[in-house]
């Protein structure tokens, strides 16, 4: 067995390159036989998982959110297990696979239409929050304000949408404020939006929460950073492995730091999808 590790070298500020001594020095102190592998223009990060699908490897993906679901594809249905190095700017998926127990796990995955993701796909305030850090970081603005200022920023724009959502155990047809499909806990860089949800139990945390007044929306963020909004007024939470959502107009879901664009969503739970290897004092012998 080897450790394949897939650079994304543009995720979290190069920090790919300041890594790469480490990972080196950690596999050799322990004997691992390891290649260094980066993502490319013409090679995703999928594309270079493919090529091992006959093997039996740990394919770490040293990058953020967004590179491990662009990844996990060339994974799926293999002997391989996903690994991760958390070198981008959220690192939410991380958070989730830590708290499984140490070494080889077989996790959920879900999906939304033909993009598989580990945590959270989302609609409305949070997910324009996050498609809006692109817009934000044009601006002169601190790094770790930059999730603050997108927060004001998308405030101001955010307009409302009416969405149909379908389940086997609720129908909702109104506008919204946030809808957020979650297998895993985390997203928008450690805001605990589903704080019961577990990887393993089969099973996907929905979250609706109805339209609202705006001056409410910040206040609403804040309990969701911490895990607090569960049980509030205007806020509903059920449980199911099948969501089907049906917009007028085109939206945006942030997927696990990527982008799903359509009218139409079907979202599937997948048990047991895929293998994932935690060893987090190897990792953060790589991150120092």
């Amino acid at each position: 067995m080897k450790y394949i590790f897939i650079m994304n070298q543009n995720a979290g500020k190069a920090k790919c390159e300041k890594i790469l001594p480490n990972i080196e020095r950690e596999c050799k102190k322990k004997n691992i036989e390891y290649e260094i592998r980066y993502i490319t223009k013409e090679k995703s990060g999928s594309d270079i998982a493919k090529e091992y699908k006959n093997e039996e490897n740990v394919i770490y993906v040293a990058g953020g959110d967004g590179t491990i679901t662009m990844t996990i594809g060339g994974i799926v249905g293999t002997k391989n297990k996903l690994g991760i190095i958390p070198s981008g700017s959220g690192n939410d998926t991380y958070r989730a696979i830590k708290k499984l127990p140490k070494g080889e796990n077989t996790i959920d995955l879900a999906k939304i239409n033909d993009t598989y993701f580990i945590n959270v796909a989302c609609s409305g305030l949070d997910a324009e929050v996050a498609n809006n850090v692109d817009i934000v970081k044009k601006a002169r603005i601190p790094s770790n304000q930059i999730y603050n200022a997108s927060i004001i920023y998308t405030f101001i724009k955010f307009k409302f949408k009416e969405v149909e959502l379908i389940t086997n155990v609720k129908k909702i047809k109104e506008k919204y404020t946030i809808l957020s499909i979650c297998n895993g806990s985390y997203y928008g860089g450690g805001f605990n939006i589903a704080p019961k949800s577990e990887l393993t139990d089969g099973l996907l945390d929905i979250y609706f929460v109805e339209k609202m007044n705006k001056l409410r929306m910040i206040p609403l963020l804040l309990k969701v950073k911490k895990g607090k909004h569960e049980g509030k007024r205007k806020i509903h939470k059920f449980r199911t492995n099948h969501v089907e959502i049906n917009l007028d107009k085109e939206v945006t879901f942030n997927v696990d730091g990527e982008k799903v664009t359509d009218k139409n969503f079907i979202i599937d739970l997948i048990p047991k999808a895929i293998k994932v290897y935690n060893d987090d004092e190897f990792v953060q012998n790589i991150m120092i």
